[in-house]
């Protein structure tokens, strides 16, 4: 009996955890602008360097390493299906929130499953959902995550110097104090 009182607490304490996730991240600050955008392509991987990759955005193909050029990079590859990596956007906005006008770009690579049948419709339908402030990049058919050797852990945090070296391979959840205090080393 009393094992079966543990397990509905533990229920009852999990759904509670889950919905002030929910309620977070649904009532965060700072939309700018839809910012989710589908990897076309990934250059050759060079050993502990930020790997480019290119991405369509209005028609146009860009660069990522263009966009992070003499910026430190905090590259966050996370899941819509992935109940650790929700619970840390809220942290990752208020970073985004809190260095925007530093040189520092705060982005994330999303990893859907396979059996999801449009992965890009499905992390745009999130992003927007969550007013997510930073941008987003979906790694559609698994190349920058095969680039990187496969990710072992989701979410995983790379925390990339301005130079383009990897500093930091963080694996699991963070806490924003946590994700601050590398950062700061780098900045």
């Amino acid at each position: 009996m009393k094992k079966i009182i543990l397990i509905l607490v533990s229920l009852v304490v999990t759904v509670a955890t889950i919905s002030i996730m929910t309620k977070e991240l649904t009532s965060a600050e700072g939309n700018e602008s839809k910012q989710v955008f589908e990897i076309t392509s990934v250059a050759d991987v060079v050993k502990d360097k930020l790997i480019e990759f290119k991405y369509k955005e209005n028609g146009e193909e860009k660069s990522f390493s263009e966009l992070a050029k003499g910026k430190v990079v905090f590259l966050n590859f996370w899941g819509t299906w992935c109940p650790p990596c929700r619970g840390e956007i809220p942290d990752i906005m208020k970073i985004q929130n809190e260095l925007s006008k530093k040189d520092i770009i705060i982005a994330g690579v999303a990893l859907e499953r396979n059996t999801t049948k449009d992965k890009f419709a499905k992390v745009d339908n999130f992003h927007s959902t969550n007013k997510m402030n930073y941008i987003n990049f979906v790694d559609v058919d698994n190349k920058l995550n095969a680039a990187y050797g496969g990710m072992r852990y989701v979410p995983t945090t790379l925390i990339i110097d301005k130079n383009g070296n990897i500093k930091e391979v963080i694996q699991g959840a963070r806490s924003y104090e946590s994700f601050m205090e590398s950062i700061k080393k780098v900045l």
